[in-house]
């Protein structure tokens, strides 16, 4: 596990975000990242205790980006406190569990193409760490 750093507030929440996504769209293959937008193109991540959204869109050609606003067509929800997503990271807890608690809520996506999104799931996490530690200026 790696060595945790702090729950960033809100606003640098955001940055840490938009940064995680990036490094997602750099470290999974191309053809991984086609092969998931062609079950969505936007899912939006939900933070209630911050009060935040974060947009995460792949396009067909397997292109990363980010917005913390969009106006556009979401296909996919993923609501959690912004707490619980930083400790899943950290390896506190899992989205598993955080799923079966009640914790994580998914709503757009149909629960059997839920598993064809696990691949992205830990490169996520991964990025998430990879950028806090950027943002504590730690090497991560």
């Amino acid at each position: 596990m790696a060595t945790p750093s702090p729950l960033p507030d809100a606003q640098r929440f955001l940055a840490v975000m938009e940064r995680a996504m990036q490094l997602v769209g750099q470290k999974v293959p191309r053809s991984q990242l086609q092969e998931i937008a062609t079950l969505c193109h936007t899912v939006c991540w939900e933070f209630p205790d911050y009060g935040l959204k974060s947009y995460f869109m792949i396009s067909d050609q397997g292109e990363v980006r980010s917005a913390a606003h969009w106006s556009g067509a979401v296909d996919g929800v993923v609501t959690l406190d912004a707490r619980t997503f930083h400790d899943a990271a950290f390896g506190k807890t899992s989205f598993g569990l955080a799923f079966f608690t009640g914790k994580l809520r998914v709503s757009g996506i149909q629960p059997v193409k839920l598993g064809r999104f696990m691949p992205l799931v830990q490169p996520f996490l991964d990025s998430y760490q990879q950028a806090c530690h950027e943002l504590d200026g730690k090497v991560a």
